[in-house]
């Protein structure tokens, strides 16, 4: 109830905004000294701050846009250095996506999902709720680790002269006052830019979030993530199945990336992840493998109720997909030297995505457990609705850094972003308890959307192109 008050004023919040397209001022502080026009070293007409990869898509789809092809785009990169070349042959990484179909969809328009293809990337047929494939063959996602997501991205920037300026840190921006229809951008080396639009896309912890003095909504969710690459028993199937378990401690799954590896994300409790940290890898194995085929949290009697449901079921409705054969998950027999790692998980909303001449969009703008594995695909979904917005600006022949447009990104990606943070957020706390009776109601509620598959495809289209 309190995340569904909030959306209601979130919304409320949007539609009041909308109305109002005057520049605010910001006060720069004594420290920083505004530059002469002769200190400006550059003029652009979009900067993006960050050269992750929501940041470096952003790059991508503006360059490739018939409508900014005559337009100066620069991309801000705060690190010294980018993913280098990737090979088929280095070990997996640990920091690996799935990518839905929507976000595969923009990657191919933009020319760099078969770059990702000729490197690897694998793709995902089935999932927990085995989603039936009768009605379309596309896969349900691809998994493709961060440096080769990367990699392809850069590829395409350089193909179009759009090459990341590394170690890029804005220390400070402020509304022009010269040109009100700028905002300049003040570096820790002293260096100036002035620009039409920036893109904020440097992470939850934002420095220009922080100095746009947006507030944030935002919670802890007394959980790690520990994610390693773990290898397979048996090499002799197709890899295809996106695992995932869900115990009372918090989810744990495989997301396969080969006939011989998968990647593991396991959600545990703060109190727990030192210790499964610090143990020797042998024992991590086995705690990996206890937790996706151990009885301990099972309860016999919603079993039981589970079953003779989808029994009745399956005599009453002809749709349903009843079968007695259960699927097991893969052996695990080993980690991959130092790929085990850990990161605390949290959720966060910026309360406003936009401000005139500034969008924030990806983990800049918010920030999603882990447990559907939309948090990247979101961010993607930010590029291409951003991009939309800024390409009917320019048709219209209108300022696309005025507020009067950027505030139609942030009416459609808040209320789908917190739509989603509603559902994550209810779905890992409804999965993070032992209460008998949440158990049956979540059990029973899985078999019957796993056995109508028309339920089924409805689901997997929502979680492919809904990010």
């Amino acid at each position: 109830m309190k995340m569904k008050n909030l959306l209601v004023k979130r919304l409320s919040l949007i539609c009041y905004r909308s109305f109002q397209t005057t520049c605010p001022t910001f006060t720069v502080p004594p420290t920083i000294t505004s530059p002469s026009l002769n200190s400006i070293t550059d003029d652009v007409d979009i900067a993006i701050a960050g050269g992750g990869l929501v940041g470096s898509a952003m790059a991508l789809a503006l360059a490739s846009s018939p409508a900014f092809q005559n337009r100066k785009i620069l991309l801000l990169e705060s690190q010294s250095k980018l993913p280098q070349i990737v090979s088929k042959t280095q070990p997996y990484s640990n920091r690996v996506y799935a990518l839905s179909p929507g976000t595969i969809d923009l990657f191919q328009k933009l020319g760099a999902f078969e770059l990702m293809k000729s490197i690897r990337v694998q793709k995902v047929a089935q999932s927990l709720i085995s989603f039936d494939q009768s009605l379309n063959n596309d896969p349900l996602a691809y998994i493709v680790e961060n440096d080769v997501i990367q990699y392809a991205i850069l590829e395409r920037l350089k193909a179009l002269n759009i090459q990341p300026l590394l170690n890029s840190k804005i220390k400070q921006f402020e509304y022009d006052k010269v040109n009100q229809n700028s905002v300049l951008l003040h570096f820790e080396n002293r260096s100036s830019i002035r620009t039409k639009l920036l893109i904020a896309s440097d992470g939850y912890q934002s420095t220009i979030r922080e100095l746009a003095k947006i507030s944030t909504m935002k919670w802890d969710y007394d959980q790690f993530g520990i994610v390693a690459t773990v290898q397979l028993a048996d090499d002799t199937f197709d890899n295809v199945v996106a695992w995932q378990r869900f115990l009372p401690t918090g989810p744990i799954a495989l997301l396969p990336l080969s006939n011989t590896h998968s990647s593991l994300v396991w959600t545990v409790p703060k109190r727990l992840h030192k210790k499964l940290m610090s143990l020797p890898a042998e024992q991590f194995v086995d705690e990996m493998n206890k937790a996706f085929t151990s009885d301990v949290y099972k309860r016999p009697g919603v079993i039981s109720l589970t079953e003779r449901l989808r029994s009745y079921w399956h005599q009453a409705l002809p749709e349903t997909n009843y079968t007695t054969i259960r699927q097991l998950p893969p052996v695990l027999i080993n980690i991959e030297p130092n790929s085990r790692a850990a990161f605390p998980l949290s959720l966060l909303n910026a309360n406003q995505y936009v401000r005139p001449r500034l969008a924030l969009i990806g983990d800049s703008a918010h920030r999603i457990h882990p447990m559907a594995g939309q948090g990247v695909n979101m961010g993607f979904t930010d590029v291409q609705c951003l991009t939309e917005i800024l390409e009917s600006a320019v048709r219209d022949g209108a300022d696309y850094g005025s507020l009067m447009y950027l505030i139609n990104y942030e009416r459609k990606r808040q209320s789908n972003v917190m739509a989603k943070l509603i559902s994550i957020d209810s779905l890992n706390r409804l999965y993070s308890t032992n209460f008998i009776p949440l158990v049956a109601l979540r059990s029973v509620g899985l078999s019957f959307v796993n056995e109508f598959p028309s339920f089924k495809n409805f689901f997997a289209k929502r979680a492919a192109y809904d990010a």
